[in-house]
């Protein structure tokens, strides 16, 4: 499953680089952003679905806040299976530092919940954690018009501690 997930990205990635661009990369104040893609996390070694939105506060600004529901395997001890969850709500600000003919490259930071859960029959093993997390990362989109593609590494300093890559589309509105 982890190697498909990475696979699908790369892929997807590969297609976009060589699709013929005439966009210009060229964002309103009020422009409304959707997001729909996945996350690796290098630390956990799982893939995740992640959905969210962007707002331009300015032309070089945006704000945004994103879900990410990791998909995490059950473990079984002792003839038990414990099922495992996480997931992630954060607050993010891109600076576009960059906007060229069909590319963007951005400063992500963000700020969020982060929460991770077991369950099972047995009392003994049922937990559930949260933690407020900081990230900071670099994006890069290829835009084509109302649609662009991304791709962003960003290290998470606390909540799962880890570097996770996104990746995915964002339709502009």
């Amino acid at each position: 499953m982890k190697k498909i997930f990475v696979l699908l990205i790369a892929f997807s990635l590969l297609i976009a680089m060589h699709m013929p661009v005439q966009a210009q990369a060229n964002f309103e104040p009020g422009q409304l952003g959707i997001t729909a893609g996945g996350s690796y996390g290098l630390d956990i070694e799982e893939p995740a679905f992640r959905a969210g939105l962007t707002y331009f506060l300015t032309q070089e600004f945006r704000a945004g806040v994103d879900f990410t529901y990791w998909i995490l395997e059950d473990v079984l001890i002792d003839q038990e299976e414990i099922s495992n969850t996480g997931y992630e709500v954060n607050a993010n600000l891109h600076f576009l530092f960059l906007t060229g003919q069909n590319l963007v490259i951005y400063a992500a930071g963000s700020a969020g919940l982060h929460f991770a859960g077991t369950s099972s029959d047995i009392p003994e093993f049922d937990t559930t954690e949260s933690e407020f997390a900081f990230g900071a990362g670099l994006g890069a989109e290829l835009n084509f018009g109302l649609l662009s593609f991304f791709l962003e590494p960003k290290v998470f300093l606390n909540g799962f501690d880890q570097l996770k890559l996104n990746g995915g589309l964002r339709l502009y509105l």
